[in-house]
């Protein structure tokens, strides 16, 4: 019967993505996925196992793809950069290792298509320049007038109707939509291809978060987009420099969703025994993720230091004991062993350094 259910659950994916995917739920995090092949854990928080169980699809698959910009060097360079700086860097943040281990990872978004028939009302602002002079007193010259040219604000109550056709305006299609989007930075949408199969058969490994936004809950998302476009084209047709108290009594016709894919890659680095997902955006490539030091790394310079602080403080006793018959060995015994404190009491400073290192990346995240 399990068989059964896993033949039918491929079969109604194939047949809306054009390209046999399973359907997969991560049992740490509750993320949904397809994928090509069942990975050992999940490809998006890389810790929980994953197992296949159906999923709640849209009927029709992506119609448009924004395409991939970053890859190859590209995505080496930005780990790189991201990576660049880390205190103790552990040795498997290199930027070559995690563009290696990257898989491609395609984030859902609603596209909609509407008209609109409103009304609004709003305060538009027009800049304005006021002159004035001020007397600033300087040593050697007494008091000196100064024209000083100062910016203003004139706000005007505005009141209007709209009968408007929006297109391509973005809703999520995620309930953590917000906060991805805040690791991985903005998209440009405007550069978008049609969806084929072979987007996602080619993903070596990736897979597709599964939408869990319908458009009925993705419509409070989907408005403000409207309000704020709306915002936008009232402000242009005003010919004002500022909006604000911007509110419209509106009606919506004619939708039209259309599901987009977000690129983007999922890598990571192991440290402490962990693994540390990173996320990249696959068009600018932004780089998010925690950067945590090698603990194993501080800890070994503090031995090091800590080893050579004691050597000193041993030569220099021993050279101290040795001046008992030789005096002057007394004084280069001494200097010794005030050359060793020195690094006796920085020998802590490494493993300190990145405790505090990590303690702030563990609040960055």
């Amino acid at each position: 019967m399990q068989d059964s259910t896993q033949e039918q659950l491929e079969t109604d994916v194939a047949a809306i993505w054009g390209t046999p995917l399973t359907a997969v739920r991560c049992a740490h995090c509750g993320e949904a996925h397809l994928v090509k092949d069942v990975p050992p854990r999940c490809p998006f928080c890389l810790e929980g196992p994953v197992e296949s169980q159906p999923a709640f699809l849209p009927e029709e698959p992506p119609e448009q793809v924004v395409d991939y910009q970053v890859s190859g060097a590209g995505l080496r360079a930005a780990l790189e950069r991201w990576s660049k700086g880390v205190w103790f860097r552990p040795s498997d943040m290199q930027a070559d290792g995690m563009a290696q281990r990257a898989q491609r990872y395609l984030i859902p978004l609603w596209l909609v298509d509407g008209q609109v028939q409103a009304t609004w009302r709003a305060d538009v602002g027009f800049d304005y320049q006021v002159v004035s002079s001020q007397d600033r007193y300087r040593d050697g010259a007494g008091w000196r007038s100064q024209e000083v040219k100062e910016t203003r604000v004139r706000w005007e109550p505005r009141v209007g109707r709209l009968e408007r056709e929006y297109e391509n305006l973005p809703a999520p299609a995620l309930d953590d939509h917000h906060k991805l989007m805040g690791r991985l930075g903005e998209y440009n949408l405007s550069r978008r291809s049609a969806y084929t199969p072979d987007i996602v058969a080619d993903a070596d490994g990736g897979a597709v978060r599964v939408p869990t936004l319908e458009p009925e809950a993705a419509w409070p998302g989907a408005q403000t987009a409207f309000v704020r476009a709306a915002q936008a084209e009232c402000q242009e047709a005003a010919a004002a420099d500022h909006v604000r108290d911007f509110t419209v009594d509106a009606q919506y016709s004619g939708l039209n969703w259309t599901l987009l894919l977000l690129p983007a890659y999922v890598t990571w680095y192991e440290e402490g025994g962990r693994v540390w997902p990173v996320l990249v955006n696959g068009q600018i490539g932004h780089v998010s993720g925690a950067r945590w030091a090698s603990a194993r790394k501080a800890k070994v310079a503090s031995f090091v230091i800590g080893a050579v602080a004691l050597l000193l403080i041993l030569l220099g006793g021993l050279l101290s004991v040795a001046g008992l018959l030789f005096p002057p060995l007394i004084a280069v015994g001494g200097v010794i062993l005030l050359v060793g404190v020195l690094p006796a009491l920085a020998a802590p400073i490494p493993v300190i350094a990145a405790w505090a290192y990590n303690r702030g990346s563990e609040q960055e995240t």
